[in-house]
């Protein structure tokens, strides 16, 4: 089975998948508690209220793969909730503590020793080709703060694992998010990818630039339920004419407070989800946890893939850099040579 992974950054799952969120109760509260660190302080005064779900379909395609044989997963994000947190723990299968990506500066980041899930496939088999496309700089870009996704240079070279960064930001993220889908859909139909991440931006800057009250966040969550749409038409063209299996997953890095902005340890920026679907399958009957936290997303997908880690038994702490005691050696001859 391939995989496409789709990345909604900003997404308020409340708002797009109202009643698949009402009628799980693992969407109401956060299975684990948030470091006090990062704990939200008062409301400002003013703050507009929590946005509603109206009748209105905001993301229609996501809620045709939830109803052709679909499945969503809670998923609770751990605070700080930034995108460099988290699409870090979603795409490596990593902690804060284990991948060093604290803030969306990326500073001191141990992501080099936390493999992608697209590399994770590719150490599996050295004949994947794998491919990401998205809209935020720093998740491929090795010129910027990241990047998570490994750059495996060999790989490029070769055109056997291809990464995309968006150019066109003429009309902000919009028009950036249109790039990256016009080109990722065209990758996903012509070439097929054992393995892809796409990622759009535009539900995050709504949020941002406007809040999630109000008509441009609901905008920008139907234009990009549009782009989810042409890439799951180009996987499903490939399992129409040549009977591939696509596994295409769906999730966000965290939600939206309803003046807008994230990074603190409110329900509404913590909770996330993983929507999954079986191109010209169903996955009702498969087994899955009933709720998932950000670190547990790759590994669950790397199972669902058929995919299994490589293992190594030793006697020493694999990747510790120790030093030898400065006082110089013992003279002992058995270690002479």
């Amino acid at each position: 089975m391939k995989l496409l992974l789709i990345g909604l950054d900003g997404l308020r799952v409340d708002l797009a998948l109202p009643e698949a969120t009402a009628a799980d109760p693992a969407f109401a509260a956060p299975d684990h508690p948030a470091d006090p660190r990062f704990a939200a302080g008062p409301r400002p005064a003013g703050a507009p209220e929590q946005p509603v779900a109206g009748s209105e379909v905001l993301a229609p395609t996501l809620q045709r793969l939830l109803a052709q044989g679909g499945r969503i997963v809670p998923v609770w994000m751990t605070p700080p909730t930034d995108s460099g947190p988290g699409w870090s723990s979603l795409l490596t299968g990593t902690t804060h503590e284990e991948n060093g990506v604290w803030w969306n500066e990326f500073v001191g980041h141990r992501l080099s020793r936390c493999p992608d899930v697209l590399s994770q496939v590719w150490f599996a088999d050295p004949r994947a080709r794998t491919f990401a496309a998205c809209t935020w700089a720093a998740l491929v870009d090795p010129s910027g703060p990241g990047p998570v996704i490994h750059q495996r240079v060999d790989q490029q070279l070769s055109g056997q694992h291809v990464l995309v960064k968006a150019t066109d930001f003429a009309e902000g993220c919009r028009s950036a998010d249109r790039q990256v889908r016009t080109k990722a859909a065209w990758v996903l139909d012509h070439e097929g990818p054992d393995a892809g991440f796409v990622h759009f931006e535009g539900v995050d800057e709504a949020g941002h630039d406007h809040g999630c009250t109000g008509p441009e966040y609901r905008g920008a969550i139907s234009e990009v339920d549009e782009h989810v749409r042409h890439l799951v038409k180009a996987v499903a063209e490939r399992h129409e004419q040549l009977g591939e299996r696509w596994l295409v997953a769906v999730t966000t890095d965290h939600g939206h407070k309803p003046e807008g902005g994230h990074g603190e340890d409110e329900v509404e920026v913590r909770r996330s989800f993983l929507l999954l679907h079986e191109v010209g399958g169903d996955l009702t009957q498969t087994e899955l946890p009933t709720t998932l936290r950000s670190e547990q997303v790759t590994p669950l997908l790397l199972r669902l893939l058929g995919v299994s880690r490589g293992s190594w038994t030793t006697d020493h702490e694999v990747g510790a850099r120790t030093d030898v005691d400065s006082s110089g050696p013992t003279r002992d001859l058995t270690h002479e040579w």
